[in-house]
């Protein structure tokens, strides 16, 4: 299958599926030996992905992902599971089933289309499909490499805190180890109190009192 019959496929399903479905929401996948299928793409990419599993036979493929006719693969992988499947695929477009290959760290490895004579079949559009994981390793590593600096900037702050908080924890030690119980004492020393006013004692009140009296007796007794 050359890129051109895939142009004019894609072209008359489209017009022929006009007419025949006015109104269901429905993409046509492609695999295997000339075999074909219908999906309905408003679900979930997860659901999508189980589907065409069961559906076109290749339930141990975990890279499945849909390639169009520019060679630019739906991202059925790199999407969040829950994702609108709608959202990443044109209504009533033909797509060929792939999987692409990852590497442990996550890298393109290669985009192998699941039909019959693999990139054989369609050298110009396979020309297109390595292009675009070439940019999609590129978008990879750059996110890769601003993630990394986030992270540094993110453990930058957090030394940051963590020295702030040695500092303040050393200022708190050395305003306790200064209060000592000496210390306080000398503090408390050094503040002394206003000395109040006298107060006659009660024994000079009452020496007072006694010979305020002795002096009136001897007074009475000298004018007797």
């Amino acid at each position: 299958m050359t890129l051109v019959n895939h142009y004019e496929i894609t072209r008359s399903f489209k017009r022929y599926s006009s007419n025949i479905f006015p109104t269901d929401m429905f993409i046509l996948v492609k695999y295997g030996d000339g075999q074909c299928c219908l999906f309905n793409p408003d679900c979930m990419v997860v659901n999508l992905v189980r589907h065409m599993q069961e559906k076109c036979g290749y339930p141990k493929e975990t890279g499945l992902d849909l390639v169009d006719q520019n060679g630019e693969t739906r991202g059925l992988s790199r999407h969040p599971p829950r994702t609108n499947a709608a959202r990443l695929c044109d209504d009533r477009n033909v797509y060929i089933l792939v999987n692409i290959a990852r590497g442990p760290d996550g890298s393109y490895r290669d985009v192998i289309p699941l039909i019959e004579g693999g990139a054989d079949a369609v050298p110009e559009l396979y020309k297109k499909m390595r292009v675009h994981l070439q940019q999609l390793e590129l978008q990879r590593l750059e996110e890769k490499r601003e993630n990394e600096r986030r992270e540094l900037e993110r453990e930058k702050e957090r030394e940051k805190e963590r020295q702030r908080a040695l500092e303040e924890e050393r200022h708190h030690k050395k305003k306790v180890s200064v209060a000592t119980p000496e210390t306080l004492g000398v503090e408390k020393s050094s503040h002394k109190k206003t000395p109040e006013k006298a107060r006659p004692s009660s024994r000079v009140s009452l020496d007072g009192k006694g010979t305020s009296k002795i002096n009136v007796s001897r007074g009475r007794g000298r004018k007797h």
